[in-house]
């Protein structure tokens, strides 16, 4: 029941970041299907990655995920190049940010966490990914933030803590006490 609850405020919020967009009569509703179809292939992933990690550590999970994705796009990214690269200091530095910080360090820490939590819980702080990005847009962009997004992460926030806190230590309680 706790899990339902969390995922179910988790989704109002992410409905609410949604909702301006649905509103417009020009919204052209591919990419969010798109989305949709990412994360159910999303969770396919991280169910076959918790079935790994408990042969293997999520660092292991990772790193053998990540040079299986550089081989699979080698072609793309040889294809691309074939009108040369650009390579500069400042590409560099964003690429190398991108890599380590945007990809390595929170997938590593993604699998670990698969490695010792239920799927569906880990799932949960994907819902988190808008707070990171607008709070990082804010600073380097000064993108302002909207009302409509503070009510959604409010209710994301609280849909992750609902899934994460054991109510039972906290009421000292069984947690079937708590569901009826």
């Amino acid at each position: 029941m706790r899990r339902y609850g969390a995922a179910l405020l988790a989704l109002s919020g992410v409905l609410v970041l949604f909702w301006p967009a649905l509103k417009t009569t020009g919204t052209n509703l591919a990419g969010e299907l798109i989305a949709l179809g990412a994360s159910f292939l999303w969770t396919n992933f991280s169910r076959q990655s918790r079935i790994l990690a408990a042969d293997i550590n999520g660092l292991e999970v990772a790193a053998n995920s990540m040079w299986m994705a550089g081989a699979t796009l080698l072609p793309f990214a040889l294809y691309e190049a074939r009108n040369g690269i650009k390579v500069d200091t400042q590409h560099v530095v964003v690429q190398t940010f991108c890599i380590f910080l945007g990809s390595v360090v929170p997938y590593a820490f993604w699998n670990t966490a698969l490695r010792h939590w239920l799927t569906s819980r880990v799932l949960l702080f994907n819902n988190l990914i808008p707070l990171t990005t607008t709070v990082w847009v804010y600073f380097t962009l000064g993108e302002a933030i909207t009302p409509t997004f503070c009510v959604a992460m409010v209710l994301i926030i609280a849909g992750v803590l609902l899934g994460q806190v054991d109510w039972s230590k906290v009421f000292k309680q069984p947690e079937s006490f708590l569901t009826d």
